[in-house]
């Protein structure tokens, strides 16, 4: 692919998440359910490091999370976590699935846990939080972001499409 092709469908790839990053914040945050909302960007992270090589998802991911601690409470929180997300999904996507659908739908709920997980711990270290209700809070969490991962695979795998007929 030309240089031209790569900065479309890079420039294709930020406008999609773009629009799920307006999803997120006007409208699922709005949605609460069992005092939850569901939170798609680790399934964002997973889906694209699972559909593109190894380079390219790195600097998506880095640029995601950079974006993100930037706009939320918890310091490099996010880069962080969305870098355990991608080492995650480019050793799974790579090495065990090769069906891109159910790969990136195991992604999806690993990154759930992976950011679960880490958050756990960066709030074990600033208060008392237990683990049973960050299992609890995992499993709703899990419950409302797993009907909208096919959701966030479907554009990302037709631009995925477009892109490698060129």
């Amino acid at each position: 692919m030309e240089r031209r092709g790569y900065v479309y469908k890079w420039l294709s790839y930020t406008l999609v998440s773009l629009l799920f990053i307006l999803v997120q914040c006007f409208g699922l945050v709005h949605l609460r359910v069992w005092g939850v909302h569901p939170f798609i960007f680790p399934v964002l992270v997973s889906t694209v490091a699972a559909l593109e090589t190894a380079h390219e998802s790195a600097i998506y991911t880095l640029a995601l999370g950079l974006l993100m601690d930037l706009t939320m409470v918890l310091p490099c929180f996010y880069t962080v976590a969305f870098l355990v997300v991608f080492v995650a999904t480019q050793l799974l996507s790579a090495k065990v699935l090769s069906w891109p659908f159910f790969c990136c739908m195991l992604c999806g709920v690993l990154s759930m846990v992976c950011c679960s997980g880490l958050s756990t711990l960066f709030l074990q270290a600033k208060a008392d939080f237990a683990p049973l209700s960050a299992l609890m809070l995992l499993g709703k969490e899990l419950l409302l972001t797993a009907p909208l991962m096919p959701l966030v695979y479907l554009p990302m795998r037709k631009l995925r499409r477009v892109f490698d007929r060129e």
